[in-house]
């Protein structure tokens, strides 16, 4: 029997193939079994008997490192969701990584686009919907048995979108050494830059891969590098009901929930920040965030008391300020055939989902979104800007008003099922179905203002600003390499919204305020009445940026989701350039690019910043008791 050290592979709780040859390792006379720990802490391992003549030696390899748990947070449509009444799902988004999957998916994203207005109401209420654990799994190369990805909530996140990151991090974190040696994207590069960085973590300055902030490069001597070391890292994920408030979803994922299957009565525990901690023996876990994951962690830290809960907190894609894309799709639905399907076709489906949907709601521009500027902007056929909001408050100005260029839905788009009306009823408020909506915007607002630059103490944010271009140097001989990287034109967004009209040139903004609607299609086509003639307003429809020379439309670089202008906020007072107003917690911002919203941990740039922050976390135990 061996004790390990931290060159070996720390395998999980109960782990169902533990027999397994020595591959790789230099000889055929030896059979290793992976070692791992009960759920009470005694290690143990499991075998299976051999035949007599099988007279290898057999060795069995602990791990005798503390653990400290790394739980990844998925974004908004990115956990699995069931009716926990009927038990059918509500959301389960299709697996696009092989082809039964991806026939299934079709499948899927065509019978959403027959879904009415009702119907999505019915599907998407937040108040039945829970977490769903019954989802599939794929463990790659972590290591763990599929039932132990499961104890560890991997489950309960999209498979195609989160899975192969999780057994990433379970492996990469736990494999800094192998055999003694340094190992794997900590001490090598990839040359294409395909499946890793170009540079290895050790040995590179983060400003390489897009770091603002202190902190220099990490090499195998470092401190830094010896704290890493110390620890091993189970990897779990919590998935959350997207449709309800983030806030409550971050009061879940610190306690933890149960599912109860209501056709088997079963009871699945999907274990919380604080129950991973204590079977981890610990008092703190490292958190790992995507997309509105970054808000259900912010809101656990700062608003629902668990900052004492998290060593530290790693940010990706987060919509840091929220985004003007949600407030536009209030006006004209999804964009493009799956968007459509998924979220709805014009503005009267979209609202049927995404005004009960507090979670959703809360992605809409904050009031310190792109430093307060204005975001929704109204110009004439010149491109001329003729009438811009918010001044002051988008809740005002926007998001209740009634007026002809406000986000407030009509009457006819809300509550189409009845859901609200008759909860309304049985809690006997007499509020309408509008009120109700205004109330619960205020309080969206309200909770978007206690995040206003504030963080948990110990942040790292990582986000894409465009595409990757490769740096040219003077004299050089040859073109510099660059990792993989999506066109430019598919990593644009909406950082404004911009409605265009033939806006006639004697009217003003006050003139333009008072005009009256006499149309809209739900799909981004206004009519107004001003100045005694119908102008047609419509709406800027595609991600499509201005060529140069061309009139701003609105449209700036992201990562085809989130516009820059929004996760840039995360590093004010570290980038150069943005507003003073300085962020509390976030202690280095990685500007980055080359990647798509939902694929954000899939790339080097992003991978090459996890590790580096995760290894500045885990230092910081050390630095603390210096």
């Amino acid at each position: 029997m061996s004790s390990s050290t931290p060159d070996v592979n720390p395998l999980a709780q109960d782990h169902e193939d533990a027999t397994v040859p020595d591959a790789g390792h230099g000889s055929d006379d030896v059979v290793r079994l992976a070692g791992g720990f009960d759920l009470d802490g005694v290690a143990c391992a499991r075998a299976v008997l051999t035949p007599d003549s099988d007279q290898r030696r057999k060795e069995i390899s602990f791990d005798p490192r503390s653990p400290i748990p790394v739980i990844f947070l998925p974004g908004v449509m990115g956990s699995l969701l069931a009716n926990k009444d009927t038990g059918e799902e509500v959301w389960y988004p299709p697996n696009m990584d092989g082809f039964f999957s991806g026939a299934a998916g079709l499948v899927s994203v065509i019978a959403g686009w027959f879904a009415s207005a009702a119907g999505r109401a019915r599907r998407f209420d937040p108040i039945p919907a829970v977490v769903d654990p019954r989802g599939p799994v794929k463990v790659g190369n972590s290591g763990l048995s599929e039932k132990e990805a499961r104890r560890r909530g991997w489950s309960t996140v999209h498979r195609w979108s989160y899975q192969g990151t999780l057994a990433w991090l379970e492996y990469t974190l736990n494999h800094p050494m192998l055999d003694g040696k340094l190992h794997g994207e900590w001490a090598h590069g990839d040359a294409e830059g395909k499946k890793a960085a170009l540079k290895a973590v050790l040995g590179t300055h983060p400003s390489d891969y897009g770091a603002h902030g202190p902190g220099g490069p990490i090499d195998a001597c470092s401190d830094v590098f010896k704290s890493l070391v110390g620890y091993r890292y189970p990897v779990y994920a919590i998935g959350y009901n997207f449709l309800q408030s983030n806030e409550i979803s971050g009061q879940q994922v610190l306690d933890g929930m149960d599912f109860k299957d209501p056709e088997s009565q079963e009871v699945t525990r999907i274990m919380g920040i604080r129950e991973i901690c204590r079977e981890n023996r610990t008092d703190k876990a490292i958190i790992i965030t995507h997309s509105m994951g970054g808000l259900v962690a912010r809101m656990a830290s700062q608003l629902c008391g668990g900052a004492n809960d998290m060593l530290g907190v790693i940010h990706g894609a987060q919509p840091a300020t929220g985004a003007p894309l949600f407030a536009k799709r209030f006006r004209t639905g999804g964009e493009g055939f799956t968007n459509e399907s998924l979220m709805g076709r014009d503005a009267a489906e979209f609202v049927a989902i995404a005004s009960n949907a507090e979670g959703p709601m809360e992605l809409s521009p904050m009031p310190d979104y792109h430093d307060s500027e204005p975001w929704w902007i109204f110009m004439d056929k010149a491109g001329n800007e003729r009438m811009s909001l918010p001044h002051q408050s988008a809740l005002k100005e926007l998001y209740t008003s009634d007026a002809w260029y406000g986000l407030l839905p009509d009457s006819s788009l809300l509550d189409p099922a009845g859901i609200v009306k008759k909860r309304l009823e049985e809690e006997m408020d007499s509020s309408t179905v509008h009120e109700h909506f205004k109330r619960t915007m205020r309080n969206v607002v309200n909770r978007q203002e206690k995040l206003i630059n504030n963080y948990h103490p110990n942040t790292y944010a990582l986000f894409g600003d465009g595409a990757l271009n490769p740096q040219h140097s003077a004299g050089a001989q040859e073109s510099p390499k660059c990792e993989f990287s999506e066109p430019e034109t598919s990593l644009q967004t909406w950082g404004r919204v911009v409605w265009r009209g033939d806006l006639p040139a004697s009217v003003g903004e006050a003139e333009l305020k008072a005009a009256k609607r006499v149309g809209d299609d739900q799909e981004g086509v206004l009519k107004i009445v001003v100045g005694g003639r119908t102008v047609t307003l419509t709406v800027q429809q595609q991600a499509v940026a201005p060529k140069p020379g061309e009139k701003d439309n609105g449209i700036i670089p992201g990562d085809g989701t989130v516009p820059a202008w929004s996760a840039a906020a995360q590093g004010r007072g570290l980038i150069p350039d943005l507003s003073e107003r300085k962020t509390t917690g976030v202690q280095m911002a990685f500007v980055q690019g080359g990647y798509e919203h939902q694929k954000c941990f899939d790339h080097p740039w992003t991978r090459w910043a996890t590790l580096y922050s995760v290894a500045q976390i885990v230092h910081s135990i050390r630095a603390a008791s210096q």
